[in-house]
């Protein structure tokens, strides 16, 4: 299992400074030196590290979004199993959070959160999935990446909040994607210190299941570059260009192509005629396009796959 970890704290041994305290006088500097590292490390993680929800509900004639729900907790997803049951049922319409570390529990959830779009008991909202995380699992992350992509789902990272690490890799999996946050990259690296014979092919191993990735969700390979060049120890937050420049932001060529075509049959135009058209018209966000505020060309059927009729 692979990690990506935004925070490494190395520490000295034979520091002629350590050795000229007593050992009683270095236990408050420890426990001090801990508290910091303790903090640096919990930045930007929740309380919560699931995949978790909130349900769009009435009350007093008024829509309201629920408290926070798991998709781990049985009370919470407790829509009717029978199938006539369900087709009688309202769907729930839900806004979905990956926030805290990302861990093995995300992908479970995630699974479950499949499962319910795709027997219509849930709706995501705005088709969209809402990132703030500081990192944690490689592997999660790009197995909720290639599930989030399968699902046609948009991704989004709030102006309050942080991808960062392996949250990246989550993010990459939406079929639309915007940044009103912050993103950042850096370099994975193993959390174990051991020299095993294999550690270069391991980590050289690793160095391609990203660059593979990069290349299976159709971002350009200078992505993974600049995932390589920033050092382990160090977080770059991307730039607006930068974002633009990677199809961080917006919509990767091979998507949207899917897009432009299924817009031109369905307009019954050839594919220049309609591209022409497109070029008039102004462009659209992808909180525009998920809130339906922008010509039909650019829809979404009810689970959130784009329509490529």
């Amino acid at each position: 299992m692979h990690r990506l970890k935004t925070q490494q704290v190395s520490m000295c041994k034979g520091s002629t400074v350590a050795t000229s305290i007593p050992r009683a006088r270095q236990w408050p500097r420890m426990v001090a030196a801990l508290v910091v590292f303790l903090g640096i490390a919990t930045q930007g993680f929740r309380l919560h590290a699931e995949l978790v929800f909130r349900s769009l509900q009435q009350v007093n004639g008024q829509s309201t979004w629920s408290g926070v729900k798991k998709y781990s907790n049985a009370a919470d997803i407790s829509y009717p199993q029978n199938a006539v049951d369900r087709l009688l049922a309202p769907v729930d319409e839900v806004r979905v959070y990956l926030s805290g570390e990302i861990t093995r529990k995300d992908l479970d959830s995630a699974l479950v959160m499949e499962r319910l779009l795709k027997n219509g008991q849930q709706k995501l909202s705005d088709n969209m999935l809402r990132l703030g995380s500081g990192g944690g699992d490689i592997d999660v992350g790009m197995d909720l990446g290639r599930l989030l992509r399968k699902l046609g789902v948009f991704t989004f990272i709030d102006e309050d909040d942080r991808c960062m690490s392996a949250c990246v890799f989550a993010f990459m999996g939406g079929e639309r994607r915007s940044v009103a946050g912050q993103l950042g990259i850096h370099r994975p690296y193993f959390p174990y210190t051991q020299d095993f014979p294999d550690r270069l092919e391991r980590f050289r191993h690793l160095a391609k299941t990203i660059k593979d990735f990069v290349d299976e969700m159709d971002f350009p390979a200078s992505l993974y570059e600049a995932v390589m060049l920033v050092p382990p120890e160090s977080i770059q937050v991307l730039s607006a260009a930068d974002l633009k420049r990677f199809y961080l932001e917006g919509i990767s060529p091979s998507s949207e192509d899917k897009v432009d075509a299924a817009a031109a049959r369905r307009m019954d135009l050839p594919m220049a005629d309609y591209l022409k058209r497109k070029a008039r018209t102004p462009p659209c966000t992808v909180r525009d396009i998920a809130s339906h505020r922008c010509a039909g060309d650019q829809t979404t059927t009810a689970t959130g796959a784009p329509d490529q009729s």
